[in-house]
């Protein structure tokens, strides 16, 4: 039965598999957090070295409006919510809309006495990679033929987020070196040997959107390699930024169209 409330996996809605799964909640939970800190030896107090998430979980409840006479049908709609669960995927809830989170099962229900036709289930999804809630668009800014873009762009969100960049060569020479600053980071590339018409690409896996950084080249056909090699040590870990209006700039040895783009986190 369809409610207010909504859960679904990949765009595919739990209460869609069966009319009579009724979606009793659906409860985001609180991250799971870790702060390192270290004393003060002139005075009282201690200053933090560390701010860590390790997971956010999420919990959904649901029942089962299928009698007991009927019970061999109430043990196959509980089968077929189990294949739903077990894959994970992309969660969304009605209840926060263009938001989305990435999650594996951390606990799946038992199906327990198929005559007790009251009882109550609960799901529970955790997000590792990245913990937490993340806008299902991204933001975007573009340039266009040129070798040092300056702009700045609105950073949506809570927390922190990274951005993913991509830089075409329009010139008619290769580009060796690419210095990219996104508020406080910035990546310093050389090396690379981006020839005309090829693309570099700073962007993270799509399995846990934002989550480990790479920095790649496309030919002009299409074969990628990498270039994590040209990221200079004095570089950041990522291009992090923080919500607001952030200034995003540029320098290269040649021109060419950058795009960047993030998608807003949220706590």
């Amino acid at each position: 039965m369809i409610t207010k409330r909504r859960a679904a996996l990949d765009g595919v809605e739990l209460d869609s598999l069966d009319s009579r799964i009724l979606i009793q909640g659906t409860e985001p939970g609180a991250g799971r957090e870790q702060i390192n800190s270290a004393r003060l030896w002139d005075g009282s107090g201690s200053r933090v070295t560390n701010e860590h998430r390790d997971s956010l979980d999420v919990v959904i409840r649901y029942s089962l409006d299928i009698k007991p006479a009927r019970f061999q049908e109430r043990a196959a709609v509980h089968e077929r919510i189990l294949g739903w669960a077990a894959r994970g995927g992309w969660l969304t809830l009605s209840q926060k809309p263009g938001r989305t989170l990435r999650v594996v099962p951390a606990q799946l229900p038992a199906e327990g006495d198929p005559l007790a036709w009251t009882t109550r289930y609960a799901i529970t999804f955790r997000a590792f990679g990245v913990p937490y809630w993340q806008d299902m668009a991204a933001v975007a800014w573009s340039a266009t033929g040129a070798a040092e873009p300056y702009g700045r762009l609105g950073i949506p969100g809570t927390v922190k987020t990274v951005l993913d960049a991509e830089f075409v060569n329009t010139g008619s020479a290769a580009v060796d070196s690419v210095t990219l600053t996104a508020g406080e980071s910035e990546f310093q590339l050389e090396g690379l040997g981006l020839q005309p018409g090829e693309t570099l690409a700073i962007d993270h896996p799509d399995d846990g959107r934002l989550c480990v950084v790479r920095i790649r080249i496309k030919s002009a056909g299409g074969v990628w390699r990498s270039a994590m090699a040209c990221r200079l040590a004095e570089s950041s870990d990522d291009l992090w930024v923080e919500p607001g209006i952030r200034e995003l700039s540029m320098t290269a040895d040649g021109a060419g169209n950058l795009t960047l783009r993030c998608w807003g986190r949220y706590a």
